[in-house]
């Protein structure tokens, strides 16, 4: 009886709220994207229901893909409804069973119906209703105008067609139809704003955010993975995968023998050569809430990304979460990067990586963390989510 009531009452509070939200995105629950961060803020006040969606790139025969595929199918197989209590329930996650291979016609229509059936019987469970949908990946455009939903954002936070092993021409004409359809849009960089704005769309930039209270955590005991690693320690975090310049730190970890090399995360490219190098340390991922512990221990944090049409859409979240460390950072000067100059050492040749690193060793980069604080006060997930939120709101209200 008890549950019931609760079950009304959690309803009852849905119906009452001006806004709920369908999100089209990434897994609730792994390693947090700028989508995730916005929501666990925007869910202290509107309640939204999270769809775990299927990838836009067929899966290959690796070890990385194999992980991740097992992973998909145990949340398809054991549902389970995701709450946070803090927030008030505000949160329902939901992992409709969907086959790989999704431009197959029969796939196609085998999860367009699966998806469908998922989200209606989870939005009535849960007293959802006319909710705003947003999306963050091209191949969730077929959803748009199911649900009744109040508008539809696309949420741009990748140039997807430029992804390694994506069908570019496929994820062209989805991303086509996604900004034909929907009726807001939200960029987090430049050239991610100019391309549906040259569409002759209405885009907002909306940079990401940082968590400052996580990333500032200080005097940390060190992580038991950098046991035994020598110092200095310059390190990366996050999906270490074709767009990281692989030659450029087997140069560095060949030029400077006695600097410690760390990479964490998950890794999606052939890092055989790295793995031959003693001053490599590959230490695979670890869990979100540990890495401010991990950062701890580091002297530098590094981005070695190749450059390209990729990397100069992407505003990577790491780079503002290295700074709220307060440690040092060194990246290659990406477009997006290259805005934070202020407090980011570049460097682009393996030379200037050494140099660079060097430098930082020797205490040359306080100048760069000057003003870092007050620039990262601005930068909260709870700002970000505000204007996100003000964005979607203008919209409904206009």
């Amino acid at each position: 009886m008890k549950q019931a009531v609760r079950i009304a009452d959690i309803r009852k509070r849905r119906h009452n709220n001006d806004l709920s939200f369908l999100v089209f995105s990434d897994d609730w629950g792994e390693h947090p994207s700028s989508c995730q961060h916005i929501f666990k803020q925007i869910i202290k006040k509107h309640p939204a229901l999270w769809v775990n969606t299927i990838g836009t790139r067929n899966p290959k025969f690796t070890i990385y893909d194999l992980k991740k595929a097992l992973i998909k199918v145990k949340k398809m197989l054991f549902p389970r409804r995701t709450e946070n209590a803090r927030n008030d329930n505000n949160l329902t996650v939901i992992q409709p069973i969907m086959l790989p291979f999704f431009s197959l016609p029969g796939i196609k229509l085998f999860n367009k119906y699966s998806i469908k059936k998922a989200v209606s019987d989870s939005m009535k469970k849960n007293g959802i209703n006319n909710p705003i949908m947003v999306i963050t990946a091209p191949n969730a455009h077929e959803y748009i105008g199911s649900f009744g939903e109040k508008c539809s954002v696309y949420y741009c936070v990748d140039d997807y067609s430029e992804w390694p092993g994506l069908n570019k021409k496929e994820v062209i004409k989805m991303e086509s139809e996604l900004i034909r359809k929907c009726n807001i849009f939200v960029a987090t960089s430049d050239l991610l704003y100019n391309k549906i704005s040259n569409k002759n769309k209405d885009v907002q930039l909306l940079t990401h955010g940082v968590d400052l209270e996580f990333y500032a955590k200080k005097d940390q005991p060190a992580h038991k993975l950098l046991n035994g690693v020598p110092r200095p320690q310059v390190g990366y975090f996050g999906l270490f995968d074709d767009r990281s310049d692989k030659e450029l730190i087997k140069s560095l970890s060949l030029q400077m023998p006695d600097v410690s090399f760390i990479i964490t995360g998950s890794v999606d490219t052939d890092i055989r050569d790295l793995r031959l190098i003693s001053n490599i340390y590959l230490t695979g991922s670890v869990p979100y809430k540990e890495l401010p512990q991990l950062i701890s221990s580091w002297d530098i944090c590094m981005l070695p990304y190749k450059i390209n049409e990729l990397t100069n859409a992407i505003q990577p979240l790491k780079i503002k979460e290295y700074l709220a460390s307060g440690k040092p950072v060194i990246s290659t000067p990406i477009k997006e990067v290259k805005a934070l100059k202020e407090y980011v050492y570049l460097a682009e040749t393996p030379d200037q990586w050494r140099v660079g690193i060097q430098k930082i060793l020797r205490g040359g980069s306080d100048d760069r963390a000057q003003n870092r604080a007050d620039f990262l006060k601005s930068e909260s997930w709870e700002i970000k989510a505000d204007h996100f939120l003000e964005i979607c709101t203008k919209f409904v209200n206009s």
